[in-house]
């Protein structure tokens, strides 16, 4: 369930990132789509095979809360509670005309893995994930760039949380 949410927190943030010179969500063509989960089946409205779509700030509050609730975050100060990336270099990434859509791959940050952390469980404990951020094309190729290189340094919180309302837990 958690890697669920966190999971789609993440997309809606590349899809909102992505969706720079469109900001305005195109009328939807739904589908119905049933997801699998152990013990659970979870339906998803979409209008592409990548369940992208925009959702309103009271649908993310309630995604969020839910999330925040199930890692006690009220008494819990080193679960992930979010991601920060800077947008200058997501812009200048996804300003690579090749790249369609972008893959966000949970890993363990560098610093976890060479103080003896390789291969070890860290459960959502902040500092030691983040995400690698890889553009793919129309093929389902991957795009890197200049010089092979994909995007990391996404900034996580609780560790650097951001300041302004973007520092609360909820969207306002």
């Amino acid at each position: 369930m958690k890697r669920t949410l966190i999971t789609a927190i993440c997309v809606a943030l590349a899809i909102v990132a992505c969706n720079k010179n469109n900001p305005v969500a195109t009328p939807a063509n739904p589908r119905s789509q049933t997801i699998k989960h152990p013990g659970k089946r979870f339906s998803l409205d979409s209008t592409d095979t990548m369940g992208s779509k925009f959702i309103s700030v009271n649908d993310a509050n309630k995604m969020i809360n839910s999330y925040l609730y199930s890692i006690n975050y009220q008494t819990n100060d080193t679960d992930l509670r979010s991601f920060s990336i800077d947008a200058d270099s997501l812009r200048a990434y996804l300003a690579i005309s090749t790249v369609k859509k972008v893959k966000l791959i949970f890993a363990h940050t560098l610093d976890y893995i060479t103080t003896g952390n390789m291969g070890n469980y860290a459960g959502y404990q902040s500092g030691a994930l983040t995400l690698i951020i890889v553009g793919y094309d129309t093929s389902g190729n991957y795009v890197y760039y200049t010089d092979g290189k994909v995007l990391d340094h996404v900034i996580p919180c609780p560790y650097t949380c951001p300041s302004g309302t973007a520092g609360s837990e909820l969207l306002q």
